[in-house]
């Protein structure tokens, strides 16, 4: 079997500063290198009060309004990762982290050490969070740093804008496990060539990847978080050329217990036209555009095909709930629907061009005379064509 060897991660820091929104940490006193706060015994630092305004200062940051200073020193060999999580999503906290040595402060203070990991862009993703991830590849974040037992380090941070909010440091305690599964056609059972990947759904890190051998099976070795206080929640993903991809969820605590365990997957084929039982079918609430928790999935992985086949083209074609011949009304909203599955699609990345909509109103419902609550839910729907790929 292919196997992917990854470098254990383990975690540096131990225990944790547990406050509520009325008991911030106060750091109105780090703000130089010789006032850093020593974050030794925490794994979570935080939330903290705002850091103070000293204007100017002789430092590389680019605009040195608010910075605080930390230290800390490793208590295990592994890579050393954290986030940095404003209080205020829109604030804009830069960093820069410095390998300490023997008068360190004094030789930054004169411009003599430069930092070895450091981020200075607005943060992208909603929740205004940058730091070091395991891969370092999405403009907030950078590449985990490879650390050993007794290394010292200084992180200083700097939020941009004036009248802003604290911030938790959060350091992730990350190991390896090993999983196991085979991959095959959902029709006739035979092995398929596939790609797997597993990702931190919090920070959308892809952590490693692997591919089936010839019988289908894989073997890899992932990553994942193993501390209770923290729940990121984590996806596997699998796909085959000219199949739906599939992928599962697990929660920290599950994924903790896959340990050695057998994660199997049978993936559709895809087809030209309608693809309603391989890839399944968008339902919505009665009179209304919006979907129901049910059809998420098929959303997701139609988001996912999408994506994995640039040259797919498809048609979303919206139906309703209602007596034939269609009211003006049913067009509306049968074309709404579609829209809104579109628009999904095209606010996720997927060019707008590659997808058609279409009303269709009441006239092909699944169950023209329906007796219950459920049937005329099978007709409230977007069903997926595909016409390219």
């Amino acid at each position: 079997m292919k196997k992917n060897i990854l470098i254990t991660v383990l975690f540096i820091l131990t225990t944790a500063a547990y406050t509520n929104g009325q008991n911030l940490v106060d750091i109105s006193n780090t703000s130089t290198c010789e006032q850093a706060f020593d974050l030794s015994r925490f794994h979570v630092f935080g939330p903290t009060t705002a850091p103070a305004e000293i204007g100017q200062a002789a430092n590389d940051f680019t605009l040195p309004k608010h910075p605080t200073w930390y230290k800390f020193k490793v208590q295990k060999n592994g890579i050393l990762l954290f986030d940095i999580i404003p209080l205020n999503s829109k604030d804009n906290y830069d960093f820069m982290l410095f390998k300490s040595e023997n008068d360190f402060c004094k030789k930054y203070n004169e411009g003599k050490i430069k930092p070895v990991r450091s981020n200075f862009n607005p943060p992208a993703n909603d929740k205004g969070i940058t730091g070091l991830s395991y891969a370092g590849d999405e403009p907030d974040f950078e590449k985990g740093v490879p650390v050993s037992k007794g290394d010292e380090f200084y992180l200083a941070l700097n939020n941009v804008y004036g009248n802003g909010k604290g911030h938790t440091i959060l350091f992730k305690e990350l190991k390896t496990i090993k999983i196991t599964g085979k991959i095959t056609d959902s029709k006739n059972g035979k092995p398929l060539k596939a790609e797997i990947h597993w990702r931190n759904l919090r920070n959308n890190n892809l952590f490693v990847s692997s591919q089936t051998e010839k019988k289908g099976f894989y073997e890899m070795e992932i990553l994942l978080n193993s501390q209770e206080n923290v729940f990121p929640k984590y996806e596997l993903c699998v796909y085959a050329d000219k199949y739906f991809p599939s992928f599962k969820i697990f929660s920290t605590h599950e994924a903790n217990n896959l340990n050695n365990k057998e994660i199997d997957f049978a993936l559709n084929k895809v087809k030209k036209g309608l693809n309603n039982e391989t890839l399944g079918v968008i339902y919505f609430k009665a009179n209304d555009v919006e979907i129901v928790p049910k059809s998420e999935y098929v959303k997701k992985i139609l988001l996912k095909f999408m994506k994995l086949n640039p040259k797919a083209k498809i048609v979303l074609e919206g139906h309703t709930n209602g007596l034939f011949p269609s009211t003006d009304v049913d067009f509306k909203l049968s074309a709404d629907r579609a829209e809104v599955v579109k628009k999904y699609l095209t606010d996720n990345g997927i060019e707008a061009s590659r997808i058609e909509t279409e009303g269709l109103g009441s006239k092909n419902e699944v169950y023209p005379i329906p007796e219950t609550e459920e049937e005329e839910g099978y007709n409230r729907r977007v069903e997926i064509r595909v016409i390219e790929f």
